[in-house]
C-alpha cells in the first residue's frame, strides 16, 4: 500500500484537475483499442482520437468489457504487434 497509495492519488488528481485543450492533430498513427461491452469508453468516444492525428487511425474493438485487456492479452499484444509493424512499413516507404 506504501508504494502504490501515492500513485493511485496522483492519478486520480490528475483525472480531477485536467482540462482538454484543443491542439493540432499529431503526425503519427494513432492506434485505439476497447472492449465491445465497455459502458465507460464507447466505440463513438475511441473513435474521437481519429481527430487527433493527420496520420494513420485505427480502433479496434475486442470481446469484453472496459478491462478487455485482462481477458484479451494475446490478442491484444497480435494487434499492438500488426499496428507497429504496419506504421513501421509506411514510415520507411
Amino acid at each position: 500500500m506504501k508504494l502504490f497509495l501515492p500513485i493511485l492519488r496522483a492519478d486520480l488528481a490528475i483525472n480531477e484537475t485536467y482540462t482538454y485543450a484543443d491542439d493540432i492533430p499529431l503526425n503519427c498513427p494513432i492506434s485505439v483499442f476497447g472492449g465491445q461491452d465497455d459502458a465507460i469508453a464507447t466505440p463513438d468516444s475511441l473513435t474521437a482520437w481519429r481527430d487527433h492525428t493527420f496520420s494513420n487511425f485505427s480502433l479496434r474493438m475486442f470481446p469484453g468489457d472496459h478491462f478487455f485487456l485482462k481477458t484479451q492479452p494475446e490478442a491484444l499484444s497480435k494487434a499492438i504487434f500488426e499496428d507497429l509493424q504496419q506504421n513501421h512499413l509506411q514510415l520507411n516507404q
